[in-house]
């Protein structure tokens, strides 16, 4: 009777034990710098007494944190287990919140979680600033003014910090109630934020609903987590203000069209599933409204059936070329000459993702110049310099990359380089199947869209890159097909 799930058990009991004989010789160590630093402090001896109690914090806060951790964890995988076995094939009833239909925001785990990752990083990286420091000022090695690079990016995390706790101070903690649930894909998503405040943004609320690829890999004792946004979808809606006997509320009601092609919420699997967020953010004067909600959607019975929903219409038709208006902050130019409809896509077009690249680029050769500067192995900073090198194509893109596009009723003609036009790719409309748009690059949670000429012959030839608004890329494709006459 039970014999299938003693080895899951065991393992489980295994795998907790071997976490806590990981963590108990952090908590001893920490305990052990803490009782020093106590007592040279109570001797004078105040910089032995400063190093050692941030040896304490350090590795106090890995023990006992991650002990803490690990049973809030195990009671939150007890419940889940108990959920599951309950539900079996209804995951969306996994989770209390979700089988509720009333979701919290992420608020609260997103200001615990900035405080501990900029404390650490501030109690692992000032050791290396101070020593830096010391040998660029008193031994003559400027080089060592790299390692200051480490403790700045702490005080940026730590900037990060204080706003997420003033923005919880100002905003406290919205909800969404879900009038669906689940979201069933190829339906809808629907339901009302209620944010615990009034709010009047100028522009709106920006809400964006995103599907996620969330991908854990682990090497040694170390594991580092990576997103990749499979879609997404962004609107612009008004709110409502409305008050209750707890004071005055914001209401903002949400309803998104999920494709029929889209992946479903994967709980299932911690190192490689799939989730679905739902962000709403508002310029406000001081501390910008923000709010991230976890999503269940999946595919249900409902979604074998075709969905009667207006928006679920409209989203399968392609925006009509002449009566779409560009983005008043679009550079992207769209006009009519004699040689058919030209589209460029100028150089320095995003010039936020151009500067964030660039920087990140100046970060990463700080990184490859202290390596060389405390001759690490070589084969750190040649695999560092490798990556350098794409980094640096990345952020020349960005600032130079030039494309043209130019149709008429027989062929489309696309042009890259840099600053100019370069060579010249001709396809002829009967070699054309469509064109579509298909997301590319990403810059955390923003995503830019490519504008991609699908062949008849299964290949793919990129008309465009890198177009930051979506309907303004399906617009663009809309405008070639139509010049194309397909």
């Amino acid at each position: 009777m039970g014999g299938r799930g003693t080895p899951v058990q065991v393992s489980s009991r295994m795998a907790r034990g071997c976490v806590i004989l990981f963590l108990v010789p952090f908590a001893a160590v920490g305990t052990f710098c803490a009782v020093k630093a106590v007592r040279l402090a109570n001797a004078g001896v105040w910089p032995d007494a400063v190093f050692l109690g941030i040896g304490a914090l350090t590795f106090g806060g890995v023990g006992f944190g991650g002990l803490v951790g690990m049973r809030v964890a195990y009671r939150r995988m007890k419940e889940a287990e108990s959920l599951q076995a309950s539900h079996p094939t209804e995951p969306w009833l996994w989770r209390r919140d979700w089988a509720s239909g009333r979701i919290e925001d992420s608020t609260q785990d997103t200001l615990l979680g900035a405080w501990i990752f900029a404390t650490f990083w501030n109690l692992v990286s000032l050791p290396g600033g101070y020593v830096g420091a010391r040998a660029a000022l008193y031994e003559g090695k400027p080089a060592g003014l790299v390692a200051l690079l480490f403790p700045a990016v702490g005080i940026w995390l730590l900037a990060r910090a204080v706003q997420a706790t003033m923005r919880k101070h100002k905003y406290g903690i919205s909800r969404l109630d879900l009038s669906t649930v689940p979201g069933a894909i190829g339906h809808s998503l629907a339901g009302t934020i209620r944010a615990p405040v009034g709010l009047q943004p100028a522009e709106g609320f920006q809400v964006s609903l995103t599907c996620i690829r969330r991908v854990t890999t682990r090497s040694g004792k170390s594991s580092s987590t990576s997103e990749r946004i499979l879609w997404q979808e962004e609107r612009r809606i008004g709110g409502e203000q409305s008050r209750d006997y707890s004071g005055m509320k914001t209401i903002i009601p949400i309803s998104f069209q999920l494709p029929a092609d889209v992946e479903a919420s994967d709980p299932t699997n911690p190192n490689n599933g799939v989730v679905w967020r739902l962000q709403v953010s508002a310029r406000v004067p001081g501390v910008d409204y923000d709010s991230t909600f976890e999503v269940p959607i999946f595919r249900t019975s409902s979604s074998e059936q075709p969905s009667s929903s207006p928006d679920a219409v409209s989203s399968r038709v392609s925006p009509d070329p002449a009566a779409y208006r560009q983005p008043a902050d679009s550079r992207i130019a769209v006009t009519t000459n004699r040689r058919g409809t030209e589209i460029l896509f100028p150089a320095a077009r995003n010039q936020g993702a151009a500067v964030g690249m660039t920087l990140f680029l100046v970060i990463w050769g700080a990184a490859l110049g202290l390596q060389l500067y405390l001759k690490a192995p070589l084969v750190f900073p040649i695999v560092t310099g490798g990556f350098g090198i794409l980094i640096a194509i990345f952020a020349l893109d960005l600032w130079f990359k030039v494309s043209r596009v130019t149709v008429d009723s027989g062929t489309v003609t696309v042009a890259t380089g840099y600053l100019e036009p370069g060579r010249e790719r001709r396809l002829k409309a009967a070699e054309v199947a469509d064109v579509v748009t298909a997301i590319g690059m990403q810059a955390g949670n923003t995503v830019y869209y490519d504008v991609v000429i699908r062949r008849k012959d299964g290949k793919k030839t990129t008309a465009g890159r890198s177009v930051r608004d979506k309907r303004e890329a399906e617009w663009l494709a809309a405008t070639i097909k139509k010049a194309l006459g397909i």
